[in-house]
């Protein structure tokens, strides 16, 4: 999953891995979508038609390993990419 994101980003996501390390993959990804924050790979994944590998659609696709808020705002996201 961060392999892709990285190569769809053209770089490093040391933020990313970090989060990851400190709070798990559930709790970072979690973390990462109730942020008001539209983070710089989505936006990247939204340009380039790819939205399948943001990490709004892993939570989708594997919702229930995550909170109902979680879900809710990973899907509210990806149904409004085009205006965000």
């Amino acid at each position: 999953m961060i392999a892709v994101y990285e190569s769809v980003i053209g770089g490093a996501a040391a933020r990313t891995r970090q989060m990851i390390q400190q709070y798990g993959s559930i709790g970072a990804l979690s973390r990462l979508v109730e942020s008001a924050d539209l983070q710089r790979g989505f936006r990247v994944l939204r340009d380039s038609g790819k939205l399948e590998y943001s990490f709004e659609s892993v939570i989708v696709r594997h919702a229930d390993s995550f909170p109902k808020n979680v879900v809710d705002a990973a899907r509210w996201r990806l149904e409004n990419a085009d205006f965000l």
